[in-house]
């Protein structure tokens, strides 16, 4: 999948300076947040990893001048890299302090995307990039686990002081960063499932580094190296400082064969591991005495703490094993031993209140170790995974055929829709909303239930939503939407005309208003749909601060600072409003795609700016002055013709859900109208009040 040329592999020793790119500097210290951010995989492996510098190396790259391309004979030097998208995607937003209680800072985060992106790309970088695919049935208790987390954040986010450092990922900053990938010809491509085996299989097939987030990384066999996500750094001089884990430097200075690594990770505790049946163990080695290694660096001089122990200690008991089946079973011997002291002792049993756990036997523990190594193994088919076949299966008329897994592979199905075509099963992920009020996705369920139609052509009559009710995320029935949709069969392989799909689309949706720009046509339906369907009517202000992000300049909207502190000012009546028109463009997107894509795909970064639309409701909501609206529109880079012609053709639409206007002068220019931006004053706290006792019925 990459043109030629490697990044060379951490040799098992040589002298610092070799190679001038290469240096031994040591890496840097995460943060707490960072780390919190990882995903689960060896327990205190990474922050063991922040102490042992001995184990890092420093690649710094520059673009290359016209003279060493020369040099090289005339060819470019090109560095390949196997990276998980959505660590890639997390780091990048969470990274940029972009503002997510506004609902997304979409076209600000897709610029910075295209910086980074681009910056790796002239230092000679090639990057393919892994998407995680469809939710494994098995793992749905743990995402709704997740879900239930963010709910919490979102409560957090909106009405506790105490916010900062709280953050939720937007729901389409995906697809805005999927949109840049693909204008800078990144290959992409979506897993069946989680992307991780995945992206260490590829590196290791094509002999490059691999870039994720996840501590069972180090562990993999990666020739390599690994690279963590946030150690991956472009500059802004345009180069590129990437520190890479070496495996060999590693488990030379813990004294282990790098082939006991998928030993240390199950016995030290991970994912495949009950932490019940590791737990005599851990308790036998408490009192082992081990040296730290040479170079450990423990930030302000700190003592090692019980992990970083344990870690080592577990190295030192299998380290003295010639094979892994033998260390195995001294690792299963000392358990044992251990458990059946604890038992005579008395303390082997749970102590009142906590959980109940797996009962530990020697033959437990020793499967489950076995299970467990056998995880960390990278098998040469995983590197062949993204291909045209797949193991995902269906009910559905349209089966897992080429076209559908190309589409899928190729994002074009979004894998919210492949897991409805797997499991029968949307997972409305949890956005900053009123979590207060009614769940603002219920709105656009109808949108989606045309979507179901036509993916699963008549195969199933409902499909469950997991969508948020009240703090909880609970699932929903949801009856499939009207036979008459175009399946998806006939859809991709283009027997339905793509004329009769767009009017499928738009049947649901509403037509599109005609007078915006082209580029805004589907956009001007969801905006439609969202007014005649929010509930209580929506202000002349609140349609305005929606058209006039549409219309900002880019080059304006690019530049604008990110705010990720929450803004004194804000409004969850607005809040919850803008959620719902998010909500609204995500299922039409999606009904889009499930048609085929007969309508050229928005791009979100031209559609919603929440932190602008907020900001102008907030300017603007309570203005009177004749040439404030004006005003506010040329600060903002917007010019007012357009913006009226756009604004005025929408409103005409939902004229009777509108309260307030927009006039044109008499000598030109525009501004509110005789009854202000929000109507009426009487019509206020009615217009207020509406929204939270409506919102959820009014979908249908």
């Amino acid at each position: 999948p990459w043109s030629s040329g490697l990044l060379p592999p951490p040799p098992a020793s040589r002298v610092e300076g070799n190679r001038p790119e290469l240096q031994g500097e040591p890496h840097r210290r995460q943060s707490k947040q960072t780390r919190q951010q990882a995903r689960m995989g060896v327990r205190g492996l990474t922050a063991f990893l922040d102490k042992c510098p001995f184990a890092w190396e420093k690649l710094a790259l520059k673009p290359q001048t016209p003279e060493e391309i020369e040099a090289a004979g005339g060819k470019s030097r090109v560095i390949k890299l196997a990276v998980d998208g959505c660590a890639l995607l997390y780091h990048l937003y969470f990274a940029g302090n972009f503002n997510c209680v506004c609902g997304g800072q979409y076209a600000q985060f897709a610029e910075h995307v295209k910086l980074y992106v681009q910056t790796l790309q002239k230092c000679g970088f090639s990057l393919f990039v892994v998407m995680d695919g469809t939710i494994n049935a098995a793992k749905e208790a743990t995402i709704i686990t997740r879900e239930n987390d963010l709910i919490k954040t979102v409560r957090q986010l909106t009405y506790s002081d105490k916010y900062m450092g709280k953050k939720v990922l937007p729901i389409m900053a995906r697809q805005a960063f999927m949109d840049v990938l693909n204008e800078l010809k990144v290959k992409v491509a979506y897993s069946d499932t989680e992307s991780d085996i995945i992206v260490g299989a590829l590196a290791r097939a094509n002999g490059c580094c691999a870039v994720s987030k996840d501590s069972d990384f180090y562990i993999f066999e990666l020739p390599f190296g690994y690279i963590p996500i946030d150690n991956l750094e472009a500059t802004r001089t345009g180069a590129v400082a990437a520190t890479r884990f070496s495996r060999s430097k590693f488990c030379a200075a813990l004294k282990l064969k790098e082939s006991f690594l998928p030993l240390l990770a199950s016995a030290v505790g991970n994912d495949y591991v009950p932490s019940s049946l590791t737990r005599p163990l851990h308790v036998a080695l408490g009192e082992v005495d081990v040296a730290l290694p040479q170079g450990w660096q423990s930030p302000d001089g700190k003592d090692p703490t019980v992990r970083d122990l344990l870690i080592l200690r577990v190295a030192n008991l299998i380290s003295k094993h010639d094979t892994v089946d033998a260390a195995v079973t001294a690792v299963v011997a000392m358990a044992k031993e251990q458990h059946e002291a604890d038992v005579a002792a008395g303390t082997e049993a749970p102590k009142e209140g906590e959980e109940e756990r797996e009962e530990f036997t020697a033959e437990k523990l020793k499967e489950a170790l076995t299970v467990s190594i056998q995880q960390y193994a990278l098998n040469p088919k995983h590197a062949q995974a993204l291909g045209a076949t797949t193991e995902l299966t269906t009910q559905a008329p349209c089966g897992m055929s080429p076209p559908i897994v190309g589409a899928f592979r190729d994002g074009k199905l979004d894998r919210l829709l492949a897991n409805v075509l797997v499991n029968k099963t949307y997972w409305c992920h949890v956005m900053v909303e009123d979590v207060d009020a009614d769940c603002v996705w219920p709105i656009s369920r109808p949108i989606r239930a045309a979507a179901y139609a036509a993916l699963l052509e008549g195969s199933a009559k409902e499909v469950t939503e997991y969508v948020r009710n009240g703090l909880k995320l609970e699932s929903v029935q949801v009856a499939v939407g009207p036979s008459s949709m175009p399946g998806i069969s006939t859809s991709i392989s283009g027997k339905t005309a793509e004329k009769e799909r767009s009017k499928a689309l738009y049947s649901i949706l509403g037509e599109p208003v005609q007078g915006v720009p082209e580029h805004l046509s589907m956009a001007s339906a969801c905006v439609k749909y969202w007014v005649q369907n929010m509930g209580g009517p929506t202000t002349a202000v609140e349609l305005a601060s929606v058209v006039a992000a549409m219309l900002q300049k880019r080059e304006d909207q690019a530049m604008r600072p990110s705010k990720e502190a929450r803004p004194p000012w804000l409004s969850m009546r607005v809040v919850h409003r803008y959620a719902a028109l998010q909500s609204i463009v995500a299922s039409a997107v999606s009904l889009n795609q499930a048609l085929g894509t007969p309508v050229s795909p928005l791009k979100v970064a031209d559609v919603i700016d929440g932190e602008f639309s907020h900001r102008f409701h907030h300017l603007q909501f309570r203005a009177k002055g004749v040439g404030s609206l004006s005003e506010q529109l040329r600060k903002d880079g917007v010019e007012w013709e357009p913006f009226f012609k756009c604004y005025s053709a929408i409103a005409a639409s939902v004229s009777t859900y509108l309260r307030g206007s927009i006039v044109e002068q008499m000598d030109g220019g525009i501004m509110w109208g005789p009854n202000g931006p929000e109507g009426k004053d009487e019509a206020r706290e009615e217009a207020g009040g509406a929204m939270k006792k409506t919102g959820q019925a009014s979908a249908g």
